[in-house]
């Protein structure tokens, strides 16, 4: 859950708590913000889960921010989803690391993380998620989803009312066209099929 301070308040936050030592971490923070290239001057949450920084550690982490132009504005604890162990969609990838959250993503916020990224909530137009594996999103998805962002071709976007700017999943790219006027009332899930994205029923 990071913060673009700079964009009307908007927060947003990076989960750092699946990586088992502090060079992975500090390492996986660059390639997120490599990734995300969020504007200059963007404050950023850093989820640790229930590690804890020394003040060695915690200026080492601001220092790579800094190298991307952007701030450390808190640290907080990100929960991993006790389910991991029982896939919510057959055949769909597993990941060690899954960051749950609670609330909607407003406009303008941007959500990344390695592993999967599970939403209890709205995704609103303007709004970012981007994960390594998959995305599900408990609500309804209206902002932009990037599943497999780190490659997987496997990975999928998942949604009680899937409504995007766009969908991307790995190097595949598509967004609904101009003027759609969506009509399914139940949950949809997009994959890689044949070579294209593709949307589906999903069975639950």
């Amino acid at each position: 859950m990071l913060i673009a301070a700079n964009q009307a308040n908007v927060q947003d936050t990076i989960d750092l708590s699946p990586y088992r030592s502090f060079k992975e971490m500090k390492q996986g923070l660059n390639e997120q913000l490599a990734l995300l290239r969020y504007p200059q001057g963007t404050q950023i949450c850093l989820g640790i889960g229930q590690r804890r920084l020394t003040n060695r550690e915690l200026k080492e982490l601001e220092l790579v921010l800094l190298s991307h132009g952007v701030y450390l504005l808190d640290i907080v604890d990100v929960e991993e989803d006790p389910s991991k162990d029982k896939p919510l969609i057959d055949n769909m990838p597993h990941y060690r690391e899954t960051m749950l959250l609670c609330r909607n993503i407003r406009s303008g916020q941007k959500l990344a993380c390695r592993g999967n990224i599970v939403i209890l909530g709205d995704v609103n137009p303007g709004a970012e998620v981007v994960a390594g594996g998959n995305i599900i999103v408990m609500g309804c998805l209206r902002g932009m989803a990037h599943a497999g962002a780190l490659g997987d071709q496997n990975a999928v976007i998942s949604a009680y009312r899937l409504r995007p700017t766009q969908l991307r999943i790995a190097d595949h790219i598509t967004r609904p066209p101009d003027n759609e006027v969506f009509t399914a009332r139940n949950p949809e899930l997009a994959r890689i099929r044949d070579d294209r994205v593709v949307i589906e029923k999903l069975k639950i």
